[in-house]
């Protein structure tokens, strides 16, 4: 009895190993995402060429990517990049983790009709 609880343990917390592996886990940047840029894509998963910003920007409708915005990824050199759907750091706002991504960005509604306007890296308070 207490071998089969032993070997019962051993399997789950192999199990717990696995899965806690598979979570959480950054993507792979695309490959023409420069390091420390954040990328606008015009097309889903990350196609269509990239648009990078490195720096704060309170204005992004000059750059055409982020205006018509399918997929965006953080490369960014050390923290999450704060998107928000209006100039000025105003509207709705995301945030996105560095090292992660949005491949498609038809659930979030107000990016599809404004695209991404306005990004701050770190914590914007």
């Amino acid at each position: 009895m207490r071998m089969r609880v032993l070997l019962a343990a051993a399997g789950l917390m192999a199990s717990l190993a696995t899965v806690g592996g598979a979570v959480g886990q950054a993507e792979a940047a695309p490959s023409d995402c420069a390091s420390k840029y954040l990328c606008a894509y015009p097309q889903t998963n990350y196609r269509g060429g990239a648009g990078p910003v490195k720096d704060d920007n309170s204005d992004l409708r000059q750059y055409s990517k982020f205006r018509h915005v399918q997929s965006i990824f953080n490369n960014g050199e050390r923290c999450t990049a704060y998107l928000w759907s209006q100039p000025g750091y105003s509207g709705v706002m995301h945030t996105l983790s560095r090292g992660d991504g949005y491949p498609n960005l038809d659930h979030i509604p107000e990016y599809r009709t404004t695209g991404i306007q306005s990004n701050h890296w770190c914590n914007p308070g």
